[in-house]
């Protein structure tokens, strides 16, 4: 059995030897990052990375019509090659599983799952942009612990884990999607609850979204840093959304209303620094390629550049 984790990104510069790091530190035993477009540097890091071992990157050439994320993961899934018996995750670059079960390790999570079970479906639990005020660089999971309310609309959306993949006919950032096979997938929640889907409705209306009563982080949960602090909230605003087509409508879905939302605190989730010793150690090894650390410290510059006009100006400041 093995784990592998997918993502499909545009400008995530700064962010990525975090996200890498931290997931192999969970137990991967693959990741592989498709890229469209960055303006950032991101693609040179990747490159670094894919050349020392790290992951695979995967170049996204988008041709019009294309939906960056799913021709990303297309082109991802040319070059897996996934036994029945692996398990399949798709995270974005601002997302991090955490798992409470066992040692907190990927693998102890899939243990819990045993044989019957093909999907895993985690809740997320959402963070607010308290403290910072701007962008900086460094680690981003030790510096953002507000928690949204449990039952915030932004915690039901669904990640999951799916083993026995060549059932299905595409990948979605949230689940796979086109299942063939005749037997009736089996499903278990964060809370370990089991359910059977519907074989006579689509994937996406039973997976994409929990009902907010049945979110649940008690086996494992994966923090979802959405809107950080304004000024990279407007850059994520500025690049547009990964599901929508490169040359069709726009949709402004990351609105100031949005990101007030998502500002609301419940108080305080720590439980993702029981790795941060860890992942700090692996982040330390990596920057140690020096081609890992010069495309990191471009990434950081560009970034830093272009987030500038959109800073707020820092309380006490002049």
């Amino acid at each position: 059995m093995r784990h592998v984790l997918i993502s499909s990104i545009k400008d995530e510069g700064p962010f990525l030897l975090e996200w890498v790091a931290h997931h192999l530190v969970l137990g991967f035993d693959q990741i592989a990052i498709a890229s469209n477009d960055c303006r950032d540097g991101s693609e040179v890091l990747l490159a670094a990375m894919d050349a020392a071992g790290y992951i695979t990157h995967v170049p996204n050439v988008l041709q019009p019509g294309d939906i960056p994320q799913h021709a990303g993961y297309a082109r991802i899934r040319e070059g897996l090659d996934l036994a029945p018996e692996d398990w399949l995750m798709m995270l974005d670059a601002d997302e991090f599983l955490n798992v409470h079960c066992g040692g907190g390790r990927v693998g102890d999570l899939t243990s819990r799952a045993g044989d019957e079970i093909d999907i895993i479906a985690l809740s997320g639990m959402g963070f607010t942009d308290a403290p910072e005020i701007n962008w900086r660089p460094g680690p981003i999971c030790g510096r953002f612990a507000h928690r949204l309310p449990l039952r915030h609309r932004a915690n039901a959306a669904v990640k999951s884990l799916t083993r026995g993949t060549a059932r299905f006919a595409g990948i979605h950032n949230h689940h796979l999607v086109g299942y063939s096979a005749r037997a009736p997938l089996v499903v278990m929640r964060g809370d370990g609850a089991r359910f059977e889907l519907a074989r006579n409705l689509p994937i996406f209306k039973q997976l994409r979204n929990l009902p907010l009563r049945e979110i649940s982080h008690r086996l494992a949960q994966y923090n979802h840093y959405l809107i950080k602090t304004w000024d990279s909230f407007q850059l994520r605003r500025e690049r547009g959304r990964g599901v929508s087509k490169v040359d069709g409508p726009i949709t402004d879905r990351h609105t100031e209303d949005y990101f007030a939302e998502r500002q609301v605190s419940a108080g305080l989730n720590e439980t993702i620094l029981r790795y941060q010793a860890e992942v700090a150690a692996m982040m330390a090894t990596m920057l140690e390629d020096r081609q890992i650390q010069a495309a990191q410290q471009v990434c950081e510059a560009l970034y830093g550049a272009m987030v500038a006009r959109y800073r707020r100006d820092e309380p006490g400041g002049a």
